[in-house]
């Protein structure tokens, strides 16, 4: 009888902690949420540039698991959340606190990334890591300083390069990804606008012509998750939020570089994107899909429009941007977070059901933020 309630005693324990383990974070989130999008601009944007430079000194462990039910198992897995860094996370929120003006937390994590020589003090290994190697170039006050690096990826870009353009994972070199054009055509159009290396430039405009040509749907023009190569197949869905997002942030940063080339696809798509902005100014996670906004995809579809505006002066552009701006004021906590970004994708087709805040969505936000109150 005993034995029989030690066990009963210890099973109905197990059971307690394996529904604290869900409640605790659920409540959490619904207090966070008490007041989201009340601050006024000024406010929330300061609160996101507070949160930013938190998140620079130690970056959020990020849910990797669309799980919230019965959470335990994998928590105890260590399959749950993850605190390794994701170098675009950490690149999205550089480029937020650099476009305000935050060149001493950038210069710290400068420090902790490269050597006194300039060099990576981790290897390169994944293409990924161009659009941190982006912003560290972008905002660096010595690039000579930091060419050692630069020169590290870019040598890494151009071995992994196969039929002439890079893929997102060197073991499926027969897919494009449309996640790779946002991440290393920034840093190849800078690279080759600060090293004088034309070479650069070409393989970033590659990358951009081939996934121009092949990814985008011939109706709305916009870009599938990804390609297979040579034929062009389509892979996953055309118009995932985030990967429309970035396709923009390849073609804005371009622009930022000075890349003539990028001026008409960016106008293109600048069109195929605005004909699927919700009134409210949102971009949902699945352009086509009407149906709630994702932040993420939002704050970096707006940088696009924003960037052609501030280079052709069409007072529709500014209108829209302005419009995804108030749309990700309301998805500000009071603690500076961005709320209701997307979840990691698991794979092509994939896709996560979560939304919570995010560093990129942060890092984004702050920065179409910036670009139109600066």
């Amino acid at each position: 009888m005993k034995t029989a309630l030690f066990l009963l005693g210890a099973f109905a324990v197990c059971v307690i902690a394996a529904a604290l383990v869900d409640v605790v974070p659920a409540a959490r989130t619904w207090l966070l949420r008490i007041g989201i999008g009340s601050l006024p601009p000024e406010k929330a944007r300061e609160a996101m540039c507070k949160k930013t430079l938190r998140w620079l000194r130690k970056m959020p462990a990020v849910p990797i698991s669309d799980q919230t039910r019965f959470t335990l198992p994998e928590r105890l897995r260590g399959t749950y959340k993850s605190r390794k860094v994701q170098s675009w996370q950490l690149a999205a929120l550089m480029l937020g606190a650099g476009q305000a003006g935050q060149r001493e937390a950038l210069q710290a994590v400068q420090d902790r990334l490269l050597t006194g020589d300039g060099a990576w003090k981790q290897p390169v290994d994944r293409p990924d890591i161009a659009l941190l190697a982006y912003a560290l170039l972008r905002f660096a006050p010595d690039t000579d300083a930091v060419r050692p690096a630069m020169d590290a990826v870019y040598a890494f870009l151009c071995a992994q390069a196969d039929g002439g353009t890079v893929p997102y994972d060197p073991r499926t070199t027969n897919k494009r990804f449309v996640d790779t054009v946002g991440m290393i055509c920034p840093f190849l159009s800078l690279y080759a606008k600060t090293y004088d290396a034309p070479e650069a430039a070409a393989l970033a405009l590659r990358q951009l012509e081939e996934y121009t040509r092949l990814g985008l749907h011939p109706a709305t023009g916009l870009p599938s998750h990804a390609i297979r190569v040579p034929d062009g197949a389509p892979l996953g869905v055309y118009g995932w939020g985030r990967g429309c997002g970035w396709y923009a942030l390849a073609l804005s940063e371009m622009l930022r570089c000075g890349v003539s080339e990028a001026l008409e696809p960016a106008a293109a798509y600048a069109r195929a994107v605005m004909a699927c902005q919700q009134p409210n100014g949102a971009w949902s996670r699945q352009l086509l899909a009407e149906a709630g906004g994702e932040t993420s995809g939002t704050a970096m579809l707006g940088h696009l429009l924003a960037q052609l505006y501030f280079r052709t002066g069409e007072e529709k552009l500014r209108i829209s941007a302005q419009k995804a701006e108030r749309f990700l004021y309301t998805a500000v906590r009071t603690n500076g977070e961005v709320d209701y970004a997307q979840g990691d994708t698991k794979g092509v087709g994939f896709y996560s059901a979560r939304m919570t805040p995010s560093p990129a969505a942060l890092g984004f936000a702050l920065l179409l933020s910036e670009e139109l109150n600066t």
